[in-house]
């Protein structure tokens, strides 16, 4: 159930609950004190790396204190070997390879929990096409992990003529000492991308799936 109060409320109630002045708070997330201070009156929003450590100070999840979706009370720890991956869109992704990406980091307000062993850089999109079902529909959350090498066969997120798209990685057999590269979806309906007429990028390789299941299989 959606919390009412505002941000700034969720994050004074629990500053106060935990005993801590603004201050204190300040100092473990990295901020001045200023800024816990606008942040408790709605003045600004804390986001990205600020949000997350916010989050593990207070001892209650990101989206909760965010926009009051779920309960306060499960504990986001930096001994814990969950993460918050940023949730991105298809369009925001494709500056993932860049100097954009710590950008992109810091200004995500959506985030995904993950239990899997995923690094630092691992990044979530949401499934907006038919391309690879009926294997993923859309709406799946998909998480993609940037630190593993794609091997064939496995599901990647990858750059194709500046376009972010999930596709199913293959290998060509070798020409003329280059390895050249398919990307191809599960529905036939979708065409099979070449590296012969554009770089690809692999962004990562697919390291989770979650899927929301709908009442009458909407």
């Amino acid at each position: 159930m959606k919390n009412q109060e505002t941000p700034g409320q969720r994050i004074r109630e629990r500053r106060k609950m935990l005993k801590l002045t603004q201050q204190q708070l300040a100092a473990d997330v990295g901020v001045s004190h200023v800024a816990i201070s606008q942040w408790e009156k709605n003045e600004t929003l804390p986001r990205g790396e600020h949000l997350l450590r916010l989050a593990e100070l207070l001892q209650c999840p990101a989206a909760w204190l965010f926009d009051g979706e779920g309960e306060p009370f499960a504990v986001v720890s930096s001994h814990s070997s969950v993460r918050a991956v940023p949730l991105l869109t298809l369009q925001q992704v494709t500056g993932w390879l860049d100097e954009t990406r710590l950008q992109l980091q810091r200004e995500a307000d959506r985030f995904l929990y993950c239990d899997s062993a995923v690094s630092d850089s691992a990044v979530a999109v949401q499934l907006d096409d038919r391309s690879m079902q009926p294997a993923f529909l859309p709406g799946d959350l998909l998480i993609f992990e940037p630190q593993r090498s794609a091997a064939p066969g496995e599901v990647v997120l990858a750059l194709y003529a500046g376009q972010a798209l999930v596709r199913t990685l293959r290998v060509r057999s070798p020409s003329q000492n280059e390895e050249h590269f398919l990307l191809r979806p599960v529905n036939e309906d979708y065409p099979v991308l070449s590296t012969d007429k554009h770089e690809v990028q692999i962004i990562g390789v697919l390291a989770e799936m979650r899927r929301h299941y709908h009442a009458g299989g909407q």
